[in-house]
């Protein structure tokens, strides 16, 4: 029995390597940062999503991974 498989980021679409111990798992991209559930199949669904839901998904995983911005106050 193989340690890991195979699967697409469901955000950016890259290959990933997955542990299977984590199977059924939330795991994050570790390129984009996007959560998914490991071994759920999506890749049917990367090119099905109307645009709008893509772009979301896109979106999402881009503000998780910049760092917060601060607020500066000007006198």
């Amino acid at each position: 029995m193989p340690l890991h498989f195979t699967q697409s980021c469901p955000t950016c679409g890259r290959r990933l390597e997955v542990h299977t111990r984590l199977l059924g798992q939330n795991v994050a991209c570790q390129h984009c940062n996007a959560e998914f559930v490991a071994g759920h199949n999506d890749d049917d669904h990367l090119f099905s999503d109307p645009p709008n839901d893509l772009l979301a998904r896109v979106e999402a995983a881009l503000n998780r991974s910049q760092p917060p911005t601060a607020a500066v106050t000007f006198h």
